[in-house]
């Protein structure tokens, strides 16, 4: 739970930064960016570690996903008429 929450947590501060960078005229700091890029994978990592996982075996599952998901790269078609949707369906 700790885990989950601190991912949401760190999540939530990477955009509310870049709300800050976009809608309230705050100049983009790369380097605050990374440090809090940093937080939101320290979580992801600690997620995965406590359940076995490696990252390198999560990006690669996300990797296979998405080129089921698009096939010939991201369009607008197959975002609307996903076919990893229409597959799982048809299981």
């Amino acid at each position: 739970m700790n885990g989950a929450l601190g991912l949401g947590g760190e999540a939530g501060e990477v955009q509310d930064y870049i709300k800050k960078v976009l809608f309230h005229g705050h100049k983009l700091d790369k380097e605050k960016l990374k440090e809090e890029l940093g937080d939101v994978l320290w979580y992801i990592g600690y997620l995965a570690y406590i359940q076995g996982m490696t990252l390198e075996e999560i990006a690669i599952a996300n990797i296979e996903k998405l080129l089921l998901r698009y096939p010939n790269g991201f369009n607008f078609k197959d975002s609307i008429m996903r076919r990893d949707t229409e597959l799982m369906n048809i299981r």
